[in-house]
């Protein structure tokens, strides 16, 4: 095991006469005998390709609760940022969930074409408490920090390189989601609707195999950062869907593939006498979409059972390491419901259910990839819709780019599979 990746110390500029009296979420550690001799999470943790920078810090996790308005942060290189708070809730878990805005000069009024500003998706922390732990997401301006619990009580605070995020699917899980694609006939018909309308709830259960168990600490406060995760970038361009826990389980009784495309044939068929027992607990649960978290695959995130499944094949697998940070669960989730990336050429049975690349802001919505036209793009927490705007650039087009309205249109019918 190599750590040549892990930097030691931190260096705060802390600014004098501050307006705000936020406390700090975190402070320094620097405890070099935790890397000479690391233990079984941070060890985890330095494993992860994309966690470039690895810091040992003290988190005060007393902090996260509905009282607290603000909170500072201090970042690798002497980045310091106030937090303020613009959500809080306690999960059915009992786990806290702490989200705030940070406290920088980001457009937040409505521009001249009646588009909304969402920048405040890449200045954000979302912070779970479970315990004396925080497990926590941190963008500054679009830059990702995490916040992860290790041994001895103390947390790691990583800076990650999203470069090195693998793709959501490889060009064979790809392909083998468009065989399994809905027809338009296969879908009723379709009500585009833009106006005001509830909304709909889509139950989510979430299985944890084996390996999955073994690779992250804390399985439910995971859960709930990535339903945090997920409803904020489901809120952010008005999709009128949010997903609910159906419940949260350990499937440990069977062998397990890295193959992604044997896990869902092996999911989706409740009579071959592999994973027959999920499909029974998402019957009892009323889980409209089932999420498997699988054996880390070394070519992709995650992958769906198809693009607008069925009742039936509502199932996508994900990578451990996946679960939060590149919005891989709301991403297949996404196309369970029948979103699309944004270089998929098909436009049936809409031609509008792309993904968004925004090349002159480096910058890509959660259906577009990293293996498509912008490799190097930096994915923002929304889907794609003419109607927002990042750093004053419009995250997709009516004619095809526009997945809040795919999720609008088809997500109360995925709502309704249980």
């Amino acid at each position: 095991m190599t750590f040549a990746r892990i930097a030691f110390g931190i260096s705060v500029a802390l600014a004098a006469g501050s307006a705000f009296a936020a406390q700090d979420l975190f402070t320094t550690a620097g405890n070099r005998e935790q890397f000479a001799e690391p233990g079984e999470l941070l060890a985890k943790v330095a494993q992860d390709i994309s966690n470039e920078r690895i810091e040992i810090v003290r988190a005060d996790a007393s902090l996260v609760q509905a009282k607290t308005r603000d909170l500072r942060l201090s970042l690798p290189g002497g980045i310091q940022v106030n937090a303020v708070q613009s959500h809080f809730e306690t999960m059915e878990s009992g786990n806290d969930v702490w989200i705030g805005d940070l406290d920088l000069d980001v457009p937040k009024s409505i521009d001249a074409k009646g588009r909304k500003p969402i920048d405040t998706l890449d200045n954000q922390i979302i912070a779970v408490r479970s315990g004396d732990t925080i497990l926590a997401n941190i963008r500054v301006d679009g830059a990702l920090y995490r916040l992860i619990p290790v041994d001895k009580g103390q947390h790691a605070l990583v800076e990650v390189d999203q470069s090195k995020f693998l793709p959501d699917e490889d060009e064979a899980g790809y392909a083998e989601m468009l065989r399994h694609s809905a027809r338009p006939r296969e879908l009723g018909a379709w009500q585009d609707n833009y106006g005001a309308k509830a909304i709909s709830t889509i139950r989510v259960m979430v299985a944890f195999g084996p390996a999955a168990g073994t690779a992250i600490g804390n399985d439910q406060q995971t859960v709930d950062l990535a339903f945090s995760e997920s409803n904020t970038a489901l809120a952010a361009t008005n999709t009128d869907i949010r997903f609910q826990q159906a419940g949260t389980i350990k499937y440990f009784t069977q062998s397990e593939t890295n193959n992604y495309t044997t896990m869902l044939s092996r999911l989706t068929n409740q009579a071959d006498g592999f994973y027959d027992t999920i499909g029974s607990l998402r019957t009892t649960n009323t889980a409209d979409i089932v999420a498997y978290v699988a054996p880390a695959s070394s070519t992709l995130c995650g992958q769906a059972a198809g693009i607008a499944t069925s009742n039936a094949n509502a199932y996508f697998v994900m990578s451990p390491s996946c679960m939060t940070g590149n919005y891989t669960f709301v991403h297949e989730a996404g196309h369970v419901v029948g979103a699309r990336h944004d270089n998929d050429p098909t436009t049936t049975p809409y031609a509008y259910g792309h993904g968004y690349v925004m090349s002159s802001i480096n910058r890509r919505t959660v259906m577009a990839v990293n293996n498509g036209p912008c490799s190097t793009c930096t994915r923002v927490g929304a889907f794609s819709s003419p109607n927002y705007t990042i750093s004053g650039v419009a995250i997709g087009t009516a004619s095809y780019y526009d997945n809040t309205r795919v999720w609008r249109t088809r997500g109360p019918t995925v709502a309704a599979f249980r």
